[in-house]
Order: C-alpha cells, then structure tokens, then sequence
C-alpha cells in the first residue's frame, strides 16, 4: 500500500499537459491500428496510470480504457465512495466499476463497433488478468503491445524536470542526515521515512547493503508525484570505498547526450580496476520511468543512446568474492554538456 501526499496541482503541471499526454497515447495508438488501449495498474505497477491522468492507487487495481478519440475511462473494483475521491484528484471523469474487469472491459466495449483492443506494456499485465479479458471480448482482436505509455516518460517534460528537481533536493538532504556517523540501520531508515514522507514522497524504498569488512551501503528510491528519484551512498573511506565512489564520478561525467551506456562503463573502468580481486562491478544507467522496478523491464544494453534531457540513475554495483555486495548511485539529468546531478554532493 503507498502512503503519502497525492497532489493534482495546475501550477506544478497544467492541465494542457495532461491532455497532451492522452493525446500523444492516441497517436501511437493509431500508428499502431489500436482502437482501444487498455492500461493496467496495481499499487506496485501504477506509474503509466499516474502520468496520464494523476490517479494514485493506494491500493487495489484498476483498468485504463483509452479510445482512438474521446476521454478515458477508469475500470475500478472500487466503490463509488471512492470514485468521489479520485475525480477530486484527477483528470478522470468517466468511471466504471464491478467485480470483475471480464464484466467491466465488455461492457465498455460493447458501446462501440468491434475493432483491435491493445493491452499497453502487456509483459506487466497479471496472466489470468489478461486471459479473462480476451475470453470477454469475442470479435475484438486482442493485440499485446510494447510499453507505449512508458516511451513517453523517457524524457520528462519542463513540469515534471521541475518536480524531479524537487524531489532530489528532498532526497540528498534526507540521505545526508540518515548516514551521519554513527547512524544505525533502524535510525537510517527511520530517519528518510520521516523526511521524505514529510517532503511529499508517495513511495519509497530503502535498502542496506554490507560487506564482510563491515562496509555499508544505503539506498534510498522513492516516489516525488509520478517521478522517481535514486541515491545509494556507501558510508566508509578506504581503498576500495574510495575507488567505488571514483567510478561513480566518472560514470557519471560520462552521461551526456548522444554518449551510449557503454561509454559510462568505459569511462568508470580504470577506477573500477582498483577494487579487490575477485569483485565483479557493474555500471548502470535506470531512467527514472523504470526506477521503481530497479530496470528490471529494460534490459540494460550497452548500446543504449543516452538523450539529452532524460533522467535516471548512473549506479556501480559490485558484488565481491565473499559473497559481500556494495553499490553507489545518484540520478542525474542527461545535457549535451556537464550532466546535471540532481542527487549527490554535485547537486
């Protein structure tokens, strides 16, 4: 279940903007012959939902329909009280709710000729989930479609560069306080939760990492409105500490425009070349779209064309002979020039 604050505020993003989100959906939508798009969302895997229309799922799911033209409608299992709650804090005017999303998906399309309905980042959809929905729909092609709502958040718009911003000034402040020396592992977390839920974070996630020379990492990712912010701070100095924090600062140097996300790997080497024998590392770059799933839905390619404007997290990750793991991290904003450190001592 998230907790936190939920905010629909104009003069963080306008309302034109949320329009222009459906908009740019549909056009894709019609390149790719969908009539209707459906986007899934559960309180683990709700970022597209919150991008297009603001809807925050504390818990439970839901059902995005998107038409080729003409407003959304939220698929819910919800009850109307809770409905009232949502078109408070959305853009969402039409809603539908019931038992089941076989019943509420026919339904809907039952309004309208037959035509292709496309299932939108499908790789995410729980499989029963979707194989009710198909059984629901006879006449309709079912098409599994790519992550379209997600291509669209690659690049962050001026609004949400603006909240990202926000959000990392909030997390490099919380991160500092929490690693102060002799902080423990309950203070560490105890400490970000306080501050991040105060700030204004939805969600977030702490993590501790150790080795067997008693070296601690602590990784904060976390949720500022839609976007995600990441940090991970190893709280030691020494030969091998300082030789992971370089590789960082070079990686990170290496985040430009146009630079692929090999070149950050390339760049990270000759400091990654002083750890001990036997530590494999891994440098890596998350854009902040896909931070709450830690990447794990974008395979990390060294090929990958960094673009200007873009954010996510630069991270080197090691994992030592002896089992002992550690990792340091900052998320950055991709310029043709110096990245701009959004987390980190840089910011």
């Amino acid at each position: 279940m998230k907790r936190g604050l939920h905010v629909l505020d104009p003069a963080e993003v306008p309302d034109r903007e949320w329009h222009d989100r459906v908009a740019t959906l549909q056009r894709a939508m019609a390149a790719e012959g969908v009539d209707v798009a459906l986007v899934y969302a559960d309180v683990s895997r709700s970022d597209d939902l919150a991008y297009l229309t603001n809807l925050c799922l504390y818990w439970n799911e839901g059902v995005l329909a998107i038409p080729a033209d003409g407003p959304v409608t939220f698929l819910t299992k919800l009850s109307l009280r809770v409905q009232n709650w949502m078109r408070r804090s959305s853009t969402v005017t039409e809603f539908s709710s019931g038992k089941n999303f076989a019943d509420l998906v026919a339904k809907y399309l039952l309004e309208g000729p037959t035509g292709t309905v496309g299932l939108v980042d499908a790789a995410l959809w729980p499989a029963d989930v979707a194989e009710e929905i198909v059984d629901a729909v006879p006449g309709w092609q079912v098409r599994r479609l790519g992550g379209l709502v997600r291509e669209q958040r690659l690049v962050p718009s001026a609004a949400e560069t603006e909240l990202l911003r926000a959000a990392g000034r909030i997390l490099d402040d919380a991160a500092a306080k929490a690693t102060v020396a002799g902080s423990t592992a309950g203070s560490r977390v105890e400490t970000v939760e306080r501050a991040l839920r105060g700030g204004g974070f939805l969600d977030l996630y702490p993590l501790s990492l150790s080795t067997s020379d008693g070296v601690t990492s602590f990784a904060v990712t976390g949720q500022y409105r839609m976007n995600w912010v990441h940090t991970s701070r190893v709280l030691s100095d020494g030969d091998w500490p300082d030789a992971l924090k370089e590789a960082l600062a070079k990686a990170i140097g290496a985040a430009r425009a146009g630079a692929t996300v090999g070149a950050l790997a390339e760049a990270a080497a000759p400091a990654l070349a002083k750890l001990p024998d036997g530590a494999k590392a891994e440098v890596r770059w998350v854009n902040q779209a896909d931070l709450s799933t830690a990447g794990e839905f974008r395979a990390q390619d060294p090929a990958t064309v960094l673009t200007g404007g873009e954010a996510g997290a630069v991270s080197v990750e090691v994992a030592f002979a002896d089992g002992g793991t550690a990792a340091v991290a900052e998320t950055v904003r991709v310029t043709d020039g110096e990245p701009e450190h959004l987390t980190g001592a840089h910011r």
